[in-house]
C-alpha cells in the first residue's frame, strides 16, 4: 500500500551534502509526476531531525548521503518512532558507511576484497610509505573510512603523494584506509525490491572513479556489464548474499572491480545510493526498463513491508 503523504529529507552536514540536495530534488520531482503529496525538507543538523513534526507524514524518504543521514543515526530515530523509511536498518547503515566493517562482513562471506591497512594518527610511525608499499604494492589507494562519493580519495605512487594523501584524508576523519590498487573493470550491482538489477560497467578517463569522474566529468559513461553468464551468476550470488546478511531489501548498491584474472573484488556498499540524473543506480533500473518514477514507487512499496 502506497502511503498518502511523504516527507523527503535531504542535506545534512556531510561532505556529500550537494549530491544529497540533487537526489532530494530528483525524488521530489518524481513524486510530483506521480501525483503524490510530498514535501522536500532541507536538513542542516541532526537536532532538526529530533524536532520534526512527522505525524503528518507516515513515510520519510531519506535522500541523505553520508554523515548522520546514512550512518544509522536517523534510521535509529525513525525506527524508534515506528515510521517507514527507505534504505537499510540502523545496524546495517552503520556497517555500510564504514568501509572497514564492510570488508570484515564481506570477507566472512568469502567475498574477495582488496588488501588493506587501517591507519590512524597513532600508527603514523608504524606505517611509513615503504612499509605500506611493501604490504600493498605500488601504487595504492588512500581514503577515509566513512566517506562516500569518493571524497578524500587519493592515488599514491611515491612518498610525497603518500604524505599529501594522508593529510587530505585526515581533513575528513582520523580513521583512514590504505588499500591495494587493482587495475581492472569497475562495475556496480544494485538491488531493487529484492531483485538484483543489471550490472553496470563504469567507463571514465580518470585514474580513479573519484568525485570529479562521478559528478563533473562529461566523459564518464555507463553501459551494461558484459561478461560470461557463469561469472555474472557468481557475482549476483555474492551480491545477493551480502544484501541478505545486511537485510537490505528495498534498494542498495555494491561497487566492484574485476581484475585481470576475472576475480571480482568488493570496493564498498552504498545503503542510500545516489538518485540524481547522473547517478549509476537509476541507470541500472533503466536497463531493466524501469523508469525513474517506477523505481521510486518500488523503493517505497518495498520499504513499507520490511
Amino acid at each position: 500500500m502506497i502511503p498518502n503523504s511523504f516527507l523527503i529529507l535531504a542535506g545534512g552536514e556531510s561532505s556529500e551534502k550537494e549530491i544529497s540536495l540533487q537526489t532530494g530534488k530528483s525524488v521530489y520531482n518524481a513524486m510530483q509526476t506521480l501525483g503524490w503529496r510530498s514535501k522536500l525538507k532541507i536538513i542542516h543538523t541532526f537536532d532538526e531531525i529530533l524536532h520534526l513534526n512527522l505525524l503528518e507524514n507516515p513515510y520519510v524518504f531519506l535522500a541523505f548521503h553520508g554523515g548522520f543521514g546514512e550512518n544509522g543515526c536517523v534510521q535509529s530515530f525513525l525506527s524508534s518512532k515506528k515510521f517507514f523509511y527507505n534504505g537499510a536498518n540502523p545496524i546495517s547503515s552503520g556497517i555500510g558507511i564504514n568501509k572497514l566493517l564492510t570488508k570484515l562482513i564481506a570477507s566472512s562471506l568469502n567475498i574477495p576484497c582488496p588488501k588493506y591497512i587501517l591507519w590512524n594518527p597513532e600508527f603514523e610511525k608504524k606505517y611509513s610509505y615503504n612499509v605500506v608499499k611493501h604490504k600493498l604494492g605500488s601504487p595504492f589507494i588512500v581514503k577515509p573510512v566513512s566517506q562516500g562519493c569518493s571524497k578524500g580519495l587519493s592515488f599514491v605512487r611515491n612518498e610525497h603523494q603518500y604524505i599529501q594523501a594522508l593529510q587530505k584524508a585526515s581533513t575528513f576523519e582520523n580513521q583512514i584506509l590504505m588499500e591495494e590498487f587493482i587495475e581492472g573493470r569497475e562495475f556496480t550491482v544494485g538491488i531493487l525490491a529484492g531483485d538484483i538489477l543489471p550490472m553496470i560497467e563504469i567507463n571514465h578517463s580518470h585514474i580513479l572513479f573519484d568525485y570529479e569522474a562521478k559528478f563533473v566529468s562529461e566523459s564518464t559513461s555507463y553501459k551494461e556489464f558484459s561478461v560470461l553468464n557463469s561469472l555474472k551468476k557468481y557475482i549476483s550470488q555474492l551480491s545477493f548474499e551480502l544484501f541478505k546478511v545486511l537485510n537490505i531489501h528495498d534498494y542498495g548498491r555494491l561497487d566492484f572491480i574485476l581484475d585481470a584474472h576475472n576475480i571480482p573484488h568488493l570496493l564498498e556498499i552504498n545503503t542510500l545510493p545516489g538518485l540524481t540524473e547522473k547517478s549509476v543506480y537509476p541507470q541500472a533500473c533503466a536497463l531493466k526498463k524501469i523508469p525513474y518514477e517506477e523505481m521510486i514507487k518500488k523503493i517505497i512499496m518495498s520499504a513499507t513491508i520490511k
